[in-house]
């Protein structure tokens, strides 16, 4: 198993040289965006760091738990959504201790970096990989469709994200190109590989869960119903997992909401008698401070959609915003390219749920990325593998188009699904070698999207920040 698990990270010699080059990129992308921080972050005793976090770190609505956690550990997660990412983030924590007490300093920001380069880099490889073993394409081809992939605008960022949706994208990938591997060569997908995996992609990202028991289901077909599969591969992993997040909410969520809700109870009845005692002046401050506060709120849940229910799951639901205005604006928009205005604004902050670009090349380019992909997938239609990936991509559109969930930022979400179009796309490559048309046409969008999204993610690394605290 240890010799498996090396062979499938160990770089292949056709590998090296661009793995080589996109490693720097990483790197460098990762020193910029520390050092446009670091001044701030570094600062001995900062604080209080949470506060810091939330006002400086504002990157597209990716939210800075990641460093909260790994500066003062607590389980902030929602633990029915990511039921394992506070264990998994705790080895860093205590990286983290160490170097806070050699140096004085919190190093959160390059401790972090770290798994970040890491899954950044083994996730360009897998692409490759998938374009490269399971799709058949030739080695520039396959360079090419990886490339395009991290052309994309989110994509690009996520090489950067102190959260976890560059985990999720590693072993999402990881999971596809086993997956294609086992029906190239006609293998099974064996219990252990899928609890495995299970336990690592739904433990950051429940959701992400079910597309590893896709992927069992598309490889071992018929045998996936198999009682001995379904026990070790499906219920019993679920089953823990599930345990897992319960006991974990109950431990260490419920208290701290407890004393939350009695701070907050001694609050309101200090804040009743203060008032009481006010001026008239004074109280006419605080209403008018007071229906600030109540107007931003009210406009910040203007931008969450009305949920289905107000209460349970079903309050993480949007039935109200404009699905088809998403798809154009945001789905195919935001994730592939950015906006110039309101570039990396936090939609829950400052940034309209849509914005609307500038000119109408920039639809031109979001509807030739879709166009390239539905031909891929008629091209592709016979293949298996990449209708494991529709299928993936699938239970994102339904989770974020038809349910609503994070449908007002559905881009910060693209780690998780937007390479299913290049690898779609990848199959127009393969059934047109000798035309070059389509080859053309994918090469010229990604020097633009390249050219494109890396000005403007580059401007934004190298502009200063001013600290609001």
């Amino acid at each position: 198993m240890i010799v498996g698990v090396y062979g499938l990270f160990r770089l292949k010699p056709e590998e090296r040289v661009q793995a080589g080059v996109a490693l720097v990129v990483i790197v460098l992308l990762n020193a910029l965006f520390i050092w446009r921080l670091h001044e701030l972050f570094l600062q001995p005793g900062f604080g209080p760091y949470w506060k810091v976090f939330e006002h400086e770190l504002h990157l597209a609505g990716y939210d800075p738990l990641t460093y909260m956690m790994v500066t003062d550990w607590d389980v902030i997660y929602e633990t029915h959504r990511h039921p394992l990412l506070a264990f998994l983030v705790w080895p860093l924590w205590l990286l983290n201790q160490g170097l806070t007490w050699l140096l004085g300093v919190n190093c959160v920001q390059y401790v972090v970096a770290l798994p970040v380069i890491v899954c950044s880099f083994y996730s360009y490889i897998f692409l490759y990989r998938i374009h490269r073993e399971v799709v058949g394409l030739r080695r520039d081809d396959a360079t090419l469709m990886t490339m395009s992939a991290f052309s994309m605008a989110y994509l690009l960022l996520s090489v950067i994200v102190p959260d976890h949706f560059t985990v999720s994208m590693f072993l999402l990938l990881l999971t596809l190109y086993i997956s294609g591997v086992c029906i190239q060569k006609r293998r099974e997908f064996k219990w252990w590989q899928s609890a495995v995996l299970f336990c690592f992609t739904a433990g950051v990202t429940l959701s992400n869960g079910l597309k590893v028991f896709l992927s069992g289901l598309f490889v071992n077909r018929k045998d996936f119903f198999r009682p001995k599969y379904l026990l070790l591969a499906v219920f019993l992993p679920a089953a823990l997992l599930w345990a897992t997040a319960v006991w974990e909410h109950h431990t260490f969520v419920e208290p701290r909401q407890q004393a939350r809700e009695k701070a907050e109870k001694r609050k309101s009845e200090n804040l009743k008698e203060r008032v009481a005692q006010m001026s008239p002046d004074e109280r006419a401050r605080y209403e008018a401070k007071k229906n600030r506060r109540e107007a931003v709120l009210k406009r910040q849940a203007a931008k969450t959609g009305k949920p289905m229910e107000d209460h349970g799951y079903l309050k993480w639901t949007d039935i109200s915003t404009s699905r088809w205005q998403t798809v154009y604006e945001n789905l195919f928009g935001e994730s592939v390219q950015f906006h110039r205005q309101h570039f990396l604004e936090d939609t829950l902050v400052g940034r309209p749920v849509f914005v609307p670009y500038l000119n109408l090349f920039s639809y031109f380019v979001e509807a030739m990325v879709v166009l390239l992909a539905l031909l891929g997938v008629w091209y592709g239609r016979r293949s298996r593998f990449l209708w494991l990936c529709l299928s993936c991509f699938a239970i994102d559109m339904m989770i974020h188009l038809v349910l609503g969930f994070g449908i007002n930022e559905v881009f910060i979400m693209s780690p998780h699904f937007l390479f299913v179009l290049p690898i779609a796309t990848a199959y127009l490559l393969r059934e047109t070698r000798r035309h070059p048309c389509p080859r053309l046409a994918v090469t010229a969008l990604t020097a633009y999207l390249f050219t494109y999204n890396g000005f403007l993610l580059i401007l934004f690394l190298l502009s200063p920040i001013r600290a609001t605290l």
